[in-house]
């Protein structure tokens, strides 16, 4: 998708005039395990500061921040500035003592233990994601042009990309068909309700 602003381009490469750690990412760490009990979750919430003291002292980490799955699911999304950094910190002994102690196998003979049910965690995921190198700034955090400009003309780069606005047909229907729905409830209602 290509973004023209008054017949500048907003596009850009360089993020360095842009405050926020996130701009600067070059791969994530997606993440989330699902506990079998909250005793589990209460054991991976103690393992937890030895691992982030770690993590915030790694080369090339930028940003992290955890998150809660209701009933018993937490997640981290973890952002450092390369790949490379983010697999030399996958290296460190605080991460393979708590990814052994997750999946229930024992950090010194890295075998699995006798019984995998015995293990906190009853699933998880990882994925590692990557930056696009091209992105857009725009204002103070502009490097290459300050100028906070609006956006005029939109261009795909794909023949199958669908502009801002556009809804593809069957979604429009579904869209419509909802409002037309929700106006005939609200006709049935009485009062200031069925405005």
């Amino acid at each position: 998708m290509l973004i023209r602003a008054r017949g500048h381009d907003m596009r850009t490469r360089d993020f360095s005039a842009c405050e926020p750690p996130q701009a600067h990412v070059g791969s994530m760490f997606l993440g989330q395990n699902e506990y079998r009990t909250p005793q589990a979750m209460a054991g991976q919430l103690l393992r937890w500061p030895p691992l982030a003291r770690r993590l915030k002292s790694s080369q090339g980490y930028l940003w992290h921040r955890s998150y809660l799955r209701f009933p018993r699911g937490i997640g981290l999304i973890v952002c450092f500035d390369s790949r490379e950094s983010l697999m030399e910190f996958a290296k460190t002994p605080e991460h393979h003592a708590i990814m052994h102690w997750l999946v229930g196998t024992d950090a010194d003979s890295e075998s699995h233990s006798a019984d995998a049910s015995r293990a906190p965690a009853k699933a998880g995921f990882i994925r590692i994601l990557e930056a696009d190198p091209v992105g857009y700034a725009n204002g103070a955090w502009r490097a290459d042009r300050p100028d906070l400009q609006m956006i005029r003309r939109w261009e795909a780069q794909r023949a199958e990309d669908i502009p801002p606005g556009t809804l593809p047909a069957a979604l429009r229907r579904t869209v419509t068909g909802v409002g037309a729905l929700r106006r005939t409830v609200r006709s049935m209602l009485p009062g200031p309700l069925g405005r």
